[in-house]
């Protein structure tokens, strides 16, 4: 039966799921059908109340997903820095999944094998991983018995050498996990990159660009720039 409360949830996620799309397009065409439910919802609300009832949902929209940016680095234990550790960081997204996870990899080694198990057994209980290799017979030993575990919830994909340019690579070190928070880094999935190196990159915890980063890394995958193992 349809009821006032369902009506009201299906209204909540229809004003949600436009603001969602706003918010990654910018564009006023996404919020055409929302309005139209508005006003066929309130039929005695003018322009001006149906814009009203619009920009409060913005603004509570905005307040829940508010960005939070946090410096992540990598440095012997010796240097002392006062900020989030690279290492820490990646296990703990990894462990916190639930739903996908995105990973990109120029150089990985045996000191991420741990890290790897994990991501297996995520996706053993449903979490979709895709991981973006930039030369996977180079480190086809590393990820071997993760290559082992592919299928609807494992996909590997390798960056497609350019012919034009001998020296270009997918050099990215992103990790983005339940299209909620991202970490940006210059540290590769190995000894040096999370432990031994001085890096840099930032934790971003935000839908928005979680969101961004995933929509470019499949828009890269319809364009043949990365291929399917």
């Amino acid at each position: 039966m349809w009821n006032s409360s369902i009506k009201a949830e299906y209204l909540a996620a229809k004003i949600i799921q436009s603001i969602d799309a706003y918010s990654l397009r910018e564009a006023d065409s996404v919020l055409v059908d929302v309005i139209a439910e508005l006003r066929m919802q309130f039929p005695s609300c003018n322009d001006g109340e149906i814009n009203d009832i619009l920009s409060l949902c913005f603004e509570m929209y905005n307040a829940k997903n508010s960005e939070k940016i946090e410096l992540v680095v990598t440095a012997p234990d010796t240097f002392k820095i006062k900020a989030k550790k690279t290492k820490d960081v990646v296990e703990q997204l990894i462990k916190s999944a639930e739903k996908s996870i995105f990973l990109t990899g120029y150089s990985v080694s045996d000191y991420f094998a741990g890290m790897l198990d994990e991501i297996i057994a995520k996706s053993q209980k449903g979490v979709y991983v895709r991981f973006y290799v930039n030369d996977i017979d180079r480190h086809k030993e590393s990820l071997d018995r993760m290559l082992a575990y592919q299928g609807k919830y494992l996909q590997f994909f390798e960056y497609e050498k350019q012919s034009d340019d001998k020296m270009a690579a997918s050099h990215a070190k992103i990790l983005v996990v339940d299209s909620n928070k991202a970490l940006v880094s210059s540290a590769n999935l190995s000894y040096h990159g999370l432990s031994g190196n001085v890096e840099m990159g930032f934790l971003v915890d935000s839908r928005q660009k979680a969101k961004q980063i995933e929509n470019l890394l499949n828009q890269l995958i319809r364009m043949n720039i990365y291929k399917r193992v």
